[in-house]
């Protein structure tokens, strides 16, 4: 795979990578939680996700330009691959598979509602496969070239919506304290924030700390202004009582905008947006899966494991949960599960790491 990954590709990528499922799903749940001010959770989130950054920089750090299951291996020895399968298949490969079946349920709930969902995972799939198997440096180029199309295409809706915007629908502030509003943060915050561990296996790329830490931030503040800005609207424009009980809101409210004959089915222009972010987050997720598990498994081609990996998340897809109503459920749970890859994994690597290099330093000077 080519790997010559610069920094404003990664930004780019790792940035649509982030608004990816979230930009159709997220706004009901925050909605739901936080009332009227769910649009202040998101700050909150970006700041308990910007604590994260000096532990996941740190680790960048220690990794010096290996991968990141070599970088296990160092920390666990021959315990380090196992650790590192475990790890995929239990986090970036399941998130694969979720992202899959949101992009069918969206596409047969509000689109194309007698499509088989089979056809468009295969449509996809085809071409995650070609642009995976072409290496980040492809993928990060269709990221630098598509971001500014798509921001102009947020901005459009953005502006387009502002004649309908009330100010009463997000008022009064605080009404219910602050407890609900932290709460609908730690939604954000996991999904998709804490998969920002996953951004270490692309610190090979990156070697330069300072530069990947920069990479990271900028690309959550791009985000997070994003997803401020349209959940803020979201709100305003349709009042919370009516975001929290639709499935897909931010689709929905698209269904609003009409000037005379000129603009029109404008929601379908939104589902190309949220397309194309959900194309750069399931590449992300599959190479981050194909390329772990070829270094574990001491394979000199990821590419051999992009069609099996494939096949089973197309074998899993219908299994991960059984209808849209458990998305309720799954997000009250799926941040305490985050946590255990994007917050205790971490700080046991980071531990490990510093205990390793003390002891290193010991055997050095002894």
């Amino acid at each position: 795979m080519n790997s010559n990954l610069t920094v404003r590709q990664a930004i780019m990528w790792f940035a649509l990578y982030q608004i990816g499922s979230a930009y159709l799903v997220l706004p009901a749940a925050i909605t739901a939680a936080a009332k009227q001010d769910a649009w202040l959770s998101i700050p909150i989130s970006l700041g308990f996700y910007l604590l994260l950054i000096p532990l996941y920089t740190s680790i960048a750090r220690q990794i010096q330009g290996k991968s990141f299951v070599e970088y296990l291996r160092c920390l666990f020895g021959p315990l380090g691959a196992t650790i590192s399968i475990v790890f995929i298949f239990f986090f970036p490969f399941l998130v694969f598979i979720m992202t899959l079946r949101n992009l069918g349920d969206f596409i047969t709930i509000a689109i194309m509602p007698e499509t088989p969902p089979d056809a468009i995972y295969f449509i996809m799939l085809i071409v995650i496969y070609f642009a995976v198997r072409s290496g980040p440096a492809v993928i990060g180029r269709c990221a630098e070239i598509l971001f500014f199309f798509l921001l102009v295409l947020y901005l459009l809706v953005r502006i387009t919506l502002l004649p309908e915007s009330k100010i009463d629908n997000v008022l009064p502030i605080f009404e219910y304290g602050l407890n609900p509003i932290v709460l609908a943060s730690f939604n954000l915050f996991a999904f998709p924030y804490l998969e920002a561990f996953l951004y270490l296996f692309f610190a090979q790329y990156i070697p330069d700390p300072k530069k990947w830490r920069k990479t990271v931030i900028t690309s959550a503040l791009i985000s997070g202004g994003m997803y401020f800005l349209m959940v803020l609207q979201i709100i305003a424009v349709m009042s919370e009582g009516v975001v929290s009980n639709l499935t897909f809101p931010t689709f929905f409210i698209n269904r609003t905008i009409s000037s005379g004959e000129f603009l029109q089915r404008f929601e379908i222009f939104v589902a190309v947006f949220w397309f194309v972010t959900i194309f750069f987050r399931l590449a992300l997720l599959l190479y981050v899966s194909a390329q772990g598990l070829a270094d574990a498994f001491r394979l000199r081609n990821a590419n051999a494991l992009l069609v099996p990996l494939i096949l089973i998340a197309i074998a899993m897809v219908h299994s991960i949960w059984p209808n849209m109503q458990f998305i309720n459920k799954f997000f009250s749970v799926w941040p305490f599960y985050a946590m255990i890859f994007g917050i205790v994994f971490p700080i046991v690597l980071w531990l490990v790491g510093k205990l390793g290099g003390s002891l290193k330093l010991r055997k050095k000077y002894h």
